[in-house]
């Protein structure tokens, strides 16, 4: 009879520690995976470096079952889920979107492709760039003698970039971890921040068309610093808006579900009428994100 007790309580350990790895296992599953210790939200050198973790959430992201996109998984490691920053700058200090020094010079971006990719991946990566040149008057050209060249790479960190060109190739990097990162709206998304732009939500005239649920977030990130960092709007001297009129659909646009606890709330939500289940999209630049790149770079395209 002792034989067969130890055996049952032998068999309840195996099981609690069973579920404990579950429990563990699905946190790490979307959105619950702790902010690291050493990059704490609000502090000076937030989202300065890339962290592992985000790209252990990519690796059980599923295209089709997360409603999420692949850019939203550095919730609390990265500035707005996906930009990186440099470390001269905190989470509120963003350079001026209509800097000039941010912008690639007529239009032309160098590029290397430094991380490892597949063919297929490689394709894409050229379609997006393609996209670019036939929308836009952006051309993405390969790396020569360029003293200044955007880098595009493949760390197991996430989808990330940071915005805007600098004289410091070291902060002209685009990161796609593949396979996750490599769907068109990803890598055109990325591109967009490689250029000098910031997310939609972030336009200062953002609180006419969404409403943010912060009670929608996982209990953790419901926290002044955390809005601050990650939905925070630029103001009217941080950004051009070019007379383009807001819209839910850009490649800008983070999905309603980014952050969300789970999805039966969305943290974001439109107040205006809008067709579609979500916002944003998977397949590339939007007819105002055309009109954005051309305005920006070229002077090319306004509304109204």
């Amino acid at each position: 009879m002792n034989g067969y007790i130890r055996f049952l309580i032998l068999l309840v350990v195996l099981s609690a520690l069973d579920h404990s790895l579950a429990v563990r296992n699905h946190k790490r599953d979307g959105h619950r995976v702790p902010i690291h210790r050493n990059h704490k939200r609000g502090e000076r050198n937030f989202a300065t470096a890339p962290h592992g973790d985000v790209g252990r959430r990519l690796k059980h992201y599923k295209r089709g079952v997360n409603k999420t996109r692949p850019f939203e998984a550095g919730m609390g490691y990265y500035h707005q889920y996906d930009i990186m920053l440099k470390e001269d700058l905190n989470e509120n200090a963003v350079p001026l979107g209509s800097n000039q020094n941010i912008r690639w010079p007529n239009a032309v971006v160098p590029y290397v492709i430094t991380g490892s990719f597949s063919p297929a991946e490689v394709q894409a990566i050229q379609w997006t760039i393609n996209h670019y040149a036939v929308n836009t008057c952006i051309r993405f050209v390969p790396h020569t003698t360029e003293s200044v060249y955007l880098r595009i790479d493949n760390s197991e960190s996430g989808c990330w970039s940071y915005v805007g060109r600098s004289t410091d190739n070291s902060y002209n990097l685009v990161n796609l971890q593949n396979p996750s990162c490599m769907e068109t709206g990803t890598v055109a998304h990325e591109f967009m921040h490689a250029l000098g732009f910031y997310h939609e939500f972030t336009r200062p005239d953002r609180d006419n068309w969404v409403k943010i649920d912060m009670k929608a977030l996982d209990p953790q990130y419901q926290t002044q610093s955390f809005f601050d960092a990650n939905f925070g709007k630029l103001s009217f001297a941080q950004t051009e808006l070019y007379n383009i009129p807001y819209n839910y659909g850009s490649v800008m646009h983070y999905s309603k579900w980014g952050g969300a606890v789970d999805y039966n709330r969305p943290v974001m939500n439109n107040l205006k009428p809008w067709p579609y289940a979500d916002f944003g999209n998977d397949t590339g630049l939007s007819t105002t994100d055309v009109m954005a790149v051309n305005y920006m770079y070229c002077h090319a395209t306004t509304v109204g």
